[in-house]
C-alpha cells in the first residue's frame, strides 16, 4: 500500500478528480493550502501562492497508473504545476468496518 499526496493549481482539481474516479480511486482527501516554490524573482515577502494538496491511500499495483493519471491532468509546462510524493503505507484500517489494509482503501 502506499499514500500518494500531491500538490497541484487549484484549477486543475475537477479535471483530476474526474480522472481518478475513472481510474477507480474510491476516495481522496483534498486541502486548500498555500505554499512558494523556487521561482527566480520573488518580492521581499515570500509569496504564497494557493495551491490544492490530494492524498490517495492506494494498491501498490494503482501507484504508476495514479502517477502517470495526475501527470496527464496537471502538467502545464509551467512553474508551479506541482509535486507527487509516494510514500510506504504500513496499515490502513476502515474505521466503520474495523477492516485493514488493501480491503480498506479499495
Amino acid at each position: 500500500m502506499k499514500k500518494i499526496e500531491c500538490v497541484i493549481r487549484p484549477e486543475k482539481l475537477k479535471e483530476l478528480s474526474d480522472a481518478l474516479r475513472l481510474s477507480g480511486i474510491a476516495g481522496a482527501t483534498v486541502t486548500e493550502v498555500k505554499g512558494f516554490g523556487r521561482e527566480a524573482i520573488r518580492p521581499d515577502n515570500f509569496l504564497f501562492l494557493p495551491k490544492t494538496k490530494i492524498e490517495l491511500y492506494i494498491t501498490d499495483e494503482l501507484v504508476e497508473d495514479i502517477v502517470e493519471t495526475i501527470i496527464a491532468c496537471c502538467k502545464d509546462e509551467k512553474l508551479g504545476s506541482g509535486k507527487i510524493a509516494i510514500m510506504p503505507l504500513d496499515d490502513c484500517i476502515r474505521v466503520r468496518t474495523k477492516e485493514r489494509g488493501n480491503k480498506a482503501i479499495v
